[in-house]
């Protein structure tokens, strides 16, 4: 079964996280009570027992508001151990493991059926990575704010524009509340408020 896959596909397609950092995903991470997700760097922090240290691809912490649709993903989840997402077999999440999956099971068996001409770009040539592109074309799309997306991917313009601008938890809700990653309409779930 590939239900597992469709957890993280979903989530990649609400969130923009790369699959790296959705894989490293735990649950403290997640504000239910707030609908935040918190993402922290812990490149430059020592390293605890057992533990693997996260480093974030931009090297900066950052938070994200949960869309509602992520939510519903994540209720949906069995809560297995620290980590949010789990493979088939209950294990840890593998990035590597994840796009092999997703080529040998889904894009490869599919692609047939969604036909692109070979020198164009097509459903055959999806990855785990065109969610994150999805996910900001669909900000760009919606008129949400560069500046929002920027800091909800972890993207940095220049040094001093990321030092002077902060963005509000109240803007961030409200440009979130705005998307509809999966097409669904309805209230936020259960637990998760403004």
């Amino acid at each position: 079964s590939l239900s597992w896959l469709a957890g993280v596909v979903m989530a990649l397609a609400c969130s923009g996280l790369p699959i790296a950092e959705l894989c490293s995903l735990r649950w403290n991470d997640i504000d239910e009570v707030n609908g935040r997700l918190t993402l922290t760097d812990e490149s430059g922090r020592s390293r605890q027992v057992g533990r693997q240290r996260r480093e974030l691809k931009s090297g900066r912490s950052r938070q994200l508001p949960i869309h509602t649709d992520l939510a519903n993903v994540l209720a949906g989840l069995p809560r297995v151990d620290a980590f949010v997402f789990h493979g088939a077999r209950g294990g840890r999440l593998k990035p590597d493991t994840v796009r092999n999956i997703l080529v040998r099971e889904v894009i490869k068996p599919l692609q047939a059926r969604f036909p692109s001409a070979d020198d164009e770009k097509g459903f055959k040539d999806g990855r785990l990575h065109s969610f994150r592109h999805y996910f900001a074309s669909l900000c760009a799309n919606r008129g949400v704010p560069e500046r929002v997306v920027m800091d909800w991917l972890g993207h940095k313009d220049s040094n001093m524009v990321q030092h002077y601008y902060h963005l509000h938890d109240a803007e961030s809700r409200q440009q979130m509340d705005r998307l509809n990653p999966l097409n669904t309409a309805g209230t936020r779930p259960t637990g998760i408020s403004n």
